[in-house]
């Protein structure tokens, strides 16, 4: 499966990405506490609008520090919103020997030969093993010419889909097919798409991998499929 060694291929994000995700939220945090201190003010013009004395008292009172404080609130604010775009970020490594997969601090490393080809599933990666086994499954926005381009140089199958994709079913609490524990499992991954908790799912989808079932989502809804 593996060609001559050459050298590492990474694929990630572009340096304009980091430099926007930094430069756009924050400044756009910042415009928008400028505009909420000055909401008070414009709406103490509006005649027709309730309360009007309470409403121009509080314009009054904003001034200079509290449209600065709210503009430095916004930074603050937008840079948080920054760094949770973060979560979606990942970078790929690989060679002839390996196969990394980053995500903020969390790194996965798959060893070249237990990998047996790689896909895009919409907006996922997927890692497959010999035996038909998802070793990964993350979600990312790198473009799928450029992870085609990465593996293909190193010698590792890419398939244009998944050649296991009509193997996968979907799951109905009690069904046949599946341990008590994989039940238990999707259960509470079912829980966690409806809490939108990305950190759970990935960890609730490693368990089940350990039990042999691999589960991908549409929407809010579970598919499973086991390895060959």
């Amino acid at each position: 499966m593996m060609n001559e060694a050459t050298e590492r291929s990474t694929v990630r994000h572009s340096t304009g990405l980091h430099v926007f995700l930094w430069t756009a939220f924050p400044a756009c945090g910042a415009v928008l506490g400028i505009v909420l201190a000055q909401v008070p003010g414009w709406i103490a013009a509006l005649p027709w609008f309730p309360n009007q004395e309470s409403i121009a008292d509080l314009a009054g009172v904003i001034g200079v520090k509290t449209t600065v404080a709210l503009a430095v609130a916004g930074v603050l604010a937008g840079g948080f919103v920054a760094l949770l775009a973060y979560d979606d970020i990942v970078t790929v490594t690989i060679d002839e020997d390996s196969v990394a997969v980053k995500r903020n601090d969390s790194e996965a490393v798959f060893p070249g030969a237990a990998v047996s080809g790689a896909f895009a599933d919409g907006k996922e990666l997927v890692l497959l093993g010999p035996h038909g086994e998802e070793l990964a499954r993350e979600k990312t926005d790198l473009r799928s010419h450029r992870l085609r381009a990465g593996f293909e140089a190193h010698g590792y199958d890419w398939h244009e889909h998944d050649p296991y994709g009509e193997r996968f079913t979907r799951w109905i609490d009690g069904s046949s097919g599946l341990s008590q524990d994989a039940h238990a499992i999707l259960r509470a991954r079912q829980t966690a798409i409806e809490n939108d908790d990305a950190e759970d799912l990935r960890d609730l989808r490693r368990e089940l991998s350990r039990h042999g079932v691999f589960v991908r989502d549409e929407g809010k809804r579970q598919y499973w499929r086991t390895a060959q």
